[in-house]
C-alpha cells in the first residue's frame, strides 16, 4: 500500500476551542496538541520510548493520584457484570436493556422499566463469572405475524440459513458483553466529549484515506471506547490510541491491513511504528483479547432483508447508523436498536411508513416504540449544527448519494413542520 497522506485543516476551526478548555480547567494538562494528528505528538520525541507492556505511561497516567480510582473499578466491576446478565421481565422470558447504564441504582431501575426493554430472542442467558453460559429455552408468543424469509435462501449455503438464527441470538447476547461505559467521559479526568468528537472525526478520515471495510470503522471505535472505559487515558496519548484501535481492527476485519508504517505516516511523524505496535499490544491486554464485537452492519443487514434490500433505504441507513457511533450521547445503546432505529428512520425519508411485522421480526423484535428514544436522538443530531466535518464530507459524496445533505434537510423540514418522526405519516 502507497503512503497515505491525511490532510488535517479540519482540526483548525476547534483550536480556539479546545484552548479555552484548558484554560478553564486548572488541572488539565496542555490540550493543544489534541488539535491537529502532528501537534497530538508534539512532546513524543522528547520522552523516552517504553515498552506498553513494561510501563503504563505510554497510553495512561502513572501518577498515583491520577487514572481510575478504586471506587470507580468497583464502579466499572459493576457495570460490566450487570451488563453481561440478560434481565428477566415478569413472564420468566428475556429481554434485554436499550441502553446499560454504569450506576447501580440506574441499573436496578433499569431492569424493572419493561416499556423501554424489547423481547430479545426464544432464549434467556445467564452469564457466568468463569465466562460459561447456561441456556434456558423458552415459548415466546409474538403478537406481529411475519414471514420466514430465510427459507428463500435454504439452496444458498453461504446465507447458512440453518444456523442465522441462532448465529443472531449469540450476537444479541455479545453486544451486552462488549457495551462501553456510558460514563466513561464523566469521569476521565482529562477527556472532554469535545475531544472524542475531534479524535473520531480523525478516524473515520483516516478510516476514508485507507479505503477500509465499514466494519473495520465501527469495530475500532468499539475498542478504543471500551480500552477508555477502563483505563484513564493523557491527552497526548489520544492519537495513539486512535491509531492503535485502527490498527487492531484493521487486522481483524480486513483482508489485507495496511502497514504499521502507513498508520505512523498518518499521524504527521507523532509517533513510531514500535510505540503503535507496543500500543496495540497495552490495548489487547486491557481487553483481553475480545474482540467479539456484534458489528452494527451486521444487525443493518438482517434488517435489509426485510426491506428487500432497497439500496436507497440501505444507504441512508449507514449514514444514520454510523452516526451512533460518532457522537457520544449514543454510548452505551446496543447496536441492533441503533440498526432498527437507522433503517426506521431511512424507510421514513423514502415513505416507506409502515414498520410491520417482518421488520420486527428481522430487527430483532424492536417494535416502534422500543425506536422512540434513539430515533428522536438522531434526528436531533440531523437537525443540530455540523460537528464532525470529515464525517458529513464522507456521506456527502456521490458515492453514498449525498445522502448527509438530504437526511439534514428532511429533518430539518418535519421539525419545522412540527411533525415527530413517530408519526405514522410525515
Amino acid at each position: 500500500m502507497s503512503r497515505v497522506s491525511v490532510p488535517m485543516g479540519v482540526y483548525d476551526s476547534n483550536q480556539q476551542e479546545l484552548s479555552q478548555m484548558q484554560m478553564d480547567d486548572e488541572n488539565m494538562p496542555q490540550i493543544s496538541g489534541v488539535v491537529s494528528a502532528k501537534g497530538l505528538a508534539t512532546e513524543s520525541q522528547a520522552r523516552p520510548r517504553q515498552s506498553l507492556t513494561r510501563a503504563r505511561s505510554v497510553l495512561t497516567d502513572i501518577d498515583s493520584n491520577s487514572g481510575v480510582n478504586e471506587p470507580q473499578k468497583q464502579r466499572q466491576s459493576l457495570l460490566h457484570q450487570q451488563a453481561q446478565q440478560t434481565s428477566k421481565n415478569s413472564t420468566g422470558h428475556a429481554v434485554r436493556p436499550l441502553k446499560v447504564r454504569a450506576d447501580q441504582e440506574s441499573l436496578e431501575n433499569e431492569a424493572k422499566r419493561v416499556s423501554l426493554k424489547r423481547q430479545a430472542t426464544d432464549s434467556s442467558s445467564d452469564f457466568l463469572e468463569q465466562g460459561t453460559q447456561e441456556v434456558k429455552k423458552a415459548k415466546v408468543e409474538h403478537d406481529y405475524k411475519w414471514d420466514d424469509l430465510d427459507a428463500d435462501d435454504a439452496d444458498d449455503p453461504l446465507m447458512v440459513s440453518e444456523y442465522v438464527n441462532d448465529i443472531f441470538e449469540y450476537l444479541h447476547e455479545l453486544e451486552i458483553k462488549t457495551l462501553p461505559d456510558p460514563n466513561y467521559l464523566h469521569w476521565q479526568r482529562n477527556l472532554r466529549p469535545k475531544m472524542r468528537s475531534i479524535l473520531v472525526d480523525w478516524m473515520v478520515e483516516v478510516h476514508l484515506k485507507f479505503r477500509l471495510l465499514p466494519e473495520t470503522l465501527y469495530l475500532a471505535i468499539n475498542i478504543m471506547d471500551r480500552f477508555m472505559s477502563r483505563e484513564s487515558v493523557q491527552v497526548d496519548r489520544l492519537q495513539l490510541l486512535a491509531t492503535g484501535s485502527l490498527f487492531i481492527a484493521a487486522k481483524y476485519e480486513e483482508v489485507y491491513s495496511p502497514s504499521v508504517k502507513n498508520y505512523a505516516y498518518v499521524t504527521d511523524g507523532g509517533f513510531t511504528e514500535e510505540e503503535i505496535l507496543n500500543a496495540e499490544k497495552f490495548i489487547l491486554e486491557i481487553l483481553k483479547f475480545n474482540m467479539s464485537y456484534p458489528n452494527p452492519m451486521n444487525f443493518l443487514r438482517r434488517i435489509s432483508k426485510a426491506d428487500d434490500y432497497d439500496v436507497q433505504s440501505r444507504t441512508i441507513g449507514k449514514y444514520l447508523l454510523e452516526i451512533s457511533i460518532i457522537d457520544h450521547k449514543f454510548i452505551g445503546y446496543l447496536p441492533s436498536l441503533c440498526s432498527a432505529a437507522a433503517m426506521y428512520i431511512a424507510r421514513k425519508m423514502v415513505a416507506k411508513n409502515e414498520w410491520n411485522g417482518n421488520l420486527i421480526h428481522y430487527s430483532g423484535g424492536y417494535k416502534e416504540s422500543d425506536l422512540k428514544e434513539v430515533s428522536e436522538m438522531i434526528i436531533d443530531y440531523l437537525i443540530s449544527p455540523i460537528v464532525h466535518e470529515e464525517f458529513f464530507k464522507k456521506y456527502a459524496s456521490r458515492k453514498f448519494m449525498k445522502v448527509s445533505i438530504l437526511a439534514r434537510q428532511w429533518a430539518k423540514r418535519i421539525t419545522s413542520e412540527g411533525k415527530n418522526i413517530m408519526d405514522a405519516v410525515l
